[in-house]
Parts: C-alpha cells; sequence; structure tokens
C-alpha cells in the first residue's frame, strides 16, 4: 500500500509539473480581438503570457496605479463639484457666501494660533501630515490678509 500511495504521489507531481512548464501565447488578430492559445499562430506575432502563480506582481502594481489614478480622478471630480456649488451658492447669495468664507477664515486663523499639533491632508499624495512652523506661519499669514479684505468689504 505504501509503494501504491509512493508511485501515486509521484506520478501526480510528474503531471503538475509538466502542466505548469506549458506554455501559453496571447496574440491580437487583424480584428482586435485578443487571444490566448497553447500554440502561437503562424502567420502573427505572440508573446509567452507567464502563468506562475507568483507572476501576477506586475500585475498587482498595475491595479495598484490604476486604482490611484480612479482615486485621483473621483477626488478631482469631487473638488470641481464643490467649486461649482460654492460657485453657484456665491452667485445666488453673494453677501452669505462672503461672510461663510470669511468665518472660515477666522476659524482657521484660530485653530493655526492656538492648536500646538496641526494636520491637513497633503493635496499631492491625500495623506495627514503635521505642519511644520514655516508652513504655519504661511497660512497664518494667508489667514491674515484674507481677513483684512473681507473687513474692507
Amino acid at each position: 500500500m505504501k509503494r501504491f500511495s509512493l508511485l501515486l504521489g509521484i506520478t501526480l507531481l510528474a503531471f503538475t509539473s509538466s502542466a505548469i512548464a506549458e506554455k501559453f501565447y496571447k496574440w491580437v488578430d487583424e480584428n482586435g480581438v485578443t487571444h490566448y492559445g497553447a500554440q502561437p499562430p503562424s502567420n502573427q506575432d505572440a508573446s509567452v503570457v507567464n502563468t506562475r502563480a507568483n507572476a501576477s506582481s506586475s500585475q498587482g502594481d498595475a491595479i495598484e496605479a490604476l486604482n490611484e489614478r480612479r482615486e485621483a480622478d473621483a477626488k478631482q471630480k469631487e473638488n470641481a463639484r464643490k467649486a461649482e456649488a460654492e460657485s453657484r451658492k456665491a452667485s445666488e447669495n453673494p453677501d452669505a457666501a462672503s461672510e461663510e468664507r470669511c468665518a472660515g477664515h477666522k476659524k482657521n486663523l484660530e485653530i493655526l494660533q492656538n492648536k500646538p499639533i496641526v494636520r491637513r491632508e497633503n493635496p499631492e499624495t491625500g495623506e495627514m501630515e503635521v505642519l511644520d512652523q514655516e508652513q504655519r506661519e504661511e497660512m497664518m499669514s494667508e489667514a491674515r490678509k484674507a481677513l483684512e479684505k473681507c473687513e474692507e468689504m
């Protein structure tokens, strides 16, 4: 019985390794349709497809890049939608929009002056980062200038 089990295991291992070693090909026909097969076509170029299980790392990178691009596109659309809504609000009721903007500047300045640690979302990476003193001073200066314009109105 042990010999039969050993022989069966070796036979299965031999068939498995030959199936893994088989090459598959990919090609695109004249109509732009992608085909896959064990035999490459004789009349056109075909590339070998890597069928190993661990070969998907480049595919994983491509999927990750695609997801990042989709997230960036979604964020850009959301920002455009917010800008459009703010523009519409400003055109419908300019005084209320101006007051709201000024209140936001005042709140930002208070946070920058009073909180020991201030974080913001990095517009390029989308990650949260702690503001250093130079960034903090620059943002406070911008908020003060904006508040001066609010007082002029």
